[in-house]
């Protein structure tokens, strides 16, 4: 079909690709890195078991850096009790976008 031109530009948030698992040693530093799209920059929101995450969590163990086309969770000094499924939720105007990873815990 033809494309509709309209005054506002923009496009719906697409998370480009978020490993659906990863397994992780207790210990150690989890990084989960996913890149994005979306115009305009889409509200970017880490979950986890409907609980938002948020830097202060878990005594400030949990850490997320968003760039423009980045967002990244980090867990340091993960502990078993990190396990689970975590939910990566990407929204602007235009639409949204979630994917989840799932984090398991390998004792040493």
């Amino acid at each position: 079909g033809r494309m509709i031109s309209t005054s506002i530009k923009g496009s719906s948030p697409k998370i480009e690709a978020l490993p659906s698992d990863i397994t992780i040693e207790k210990g150690k530093v989890l990084t989960v890195a996913c890149a994005f799209s979306g115009e305009p920059l889409p509200q970017v929101k880490w979950s986890r078991g409907g609980k938002p995450l948020s830097d202060e969590a878990e005594g400030g163990r949990f850490h997320i850096e968003t760039t423009d086309d980045l967002t990244t969770l980090i867990i340091t000094s993960v502990q078993e009790n990190d396990a689970g499924r975590y939910t990566l939720r990407l929204s602007n105007e235009f639409g949204s976008d979630s994917a989840t990873v799932n984090i398991k815990i390998r004792s040493i």
